[in-house]
C-alpha cells in the first residue's frame, strides 16, 4: 500500500527547461536537461536544505513538472532547480499530496499506479489539484539501491 502525505512547499525560485517529450524522447533527455539546469543554478539548493523535503541528504533537488502523460504521447515537461535566489521563474507555495517513490517502483513499471493512488487519496480526503503533478528527485536514482527511495510523486492541493 502507498503511504501518503501532505506537506506545505514554500515558495521556489527555480532555473528551469522545459521540453515537449514523449516517454521515450524523456528518458533521453532528462539526465542531460538535469545537468544543464544545475550548471545554470551554479548548483541547486540540496535536499538537507530543504526542510519541507524531510531529508537528510546533501544531493541537489529537481522538480520535474507534467502538464500530461509522456506515456500517451508529447507532453510539456519541465525540469527545476531551486536555487537560493534568481532563477528564471518563481513556484508560488503551495501544499501538496505525496508519495515517497523506491527505485524498485520504477524499474519495475509500477510508477503510474503510484500516480493513480495519490489522486484517488487526494479525493477521497475531498482535496482537489490545483496544478500539473510533478516528480522530486532528491537522491542519485542510478546509485540508489532497488530498496532506496528515490523521488516523490506530489500534487498540489487545496
Amino acid at each position: 500500500m502507498t503511504e501518503i502525505r501532505l506537506r506545505d512547499v514554500p515558495e521556489l525560485r527555480l532555473v528551469t527547461e522545459s521540453k515537449s517529450v514523449d516517454q521515450a524522447a524523456l528518458e533521453a533527455w532528462l539526465p542531460g536537461a538535469m545537468a544543464r539546469v544545475s550548471e545554470a543554478a551554479g548548483g541547486p539548493l540540496t535536499a538537507d536544505t530543504q526542510s519541507w523535503l524531510d531529508r537528510p541528504t546533501a544531493d541537489p533537488v529537481f522538480v520535474v513538472t507534467y502538464e500530461g502523460n509522456p506515456n500517451e504521447g508529447p507532453t510539456l515537461v519541465q525540469v527545476s532547480a531551486p536555487v537560493a535566489a534568481g532563477g528564471d521563474r518563481a513556484e508560488p507555495a503551495h501544499r501538496e499530496a505525496y508519495a515517497r517513490v523506491t527505485k524498485t517502483v520504477v524499474t519495475s513499471g509500477q510508477l503510474g499506479g503510484v500516480y493513480e493512488a495519490v489522486e484517488k487519496w487526494v479525493g477521497d480526503q475531498g482535496l482537489r489539484i490545483t496544478a500539473a503533478p510533478r516528480e522530486t528527485y532528491w537522491t542519485d536514482f542510478r546509485a540508489a539501491g532497488d530498496d532506496d527511495e528515490v523521488f516523490d510523486i506530489a500534487f498540489p492541493v487545496a
